[in-house]
């Protein structure tokens, strides 16, 4: 993963979530989507190996987890603190 090299608050966001389609996966987890086929289904000109590269890095972040039930992916509550950014980005 590229870095900006600041260790300023939007740039370290930006490192976690600002890679191409992770603002959409983040949108599907936050519409109810939980498992990986599910979000795959919905975006299907994101490739599996990169969906798991994503899934990947947004864990690392913190944006998400997997769920012990299910071996599906949920928002953690940092993951959900962003619905209000990821909404008026679709604004």
């Amino acid at each position: 993963m590229k870095t900006y090299g600041q260790f300023c608050s939007i740039s370290k966001a930006l490192e976690v979530i600002g890679e191409r389609w992770s603002p959409l996966i983040l949108r599907e987890l936050m519409c109810g989507s939980s498992r990986f086929n599910e979000i795959q289904k919905e975006m299907p000109r994101l490739s599996a190996s990169l969906l798991a590269k994503r899934l990947s890095a947004l864990e690392r972040g913190g944006v998400i987890q997997r769920t012990n039930t299910s071996g599906g992916y949920e928002l953690t509550p940092a993951g959900w603190e962003l619905k209000p950014v990821v909404e008026a980005l679709g604004v």
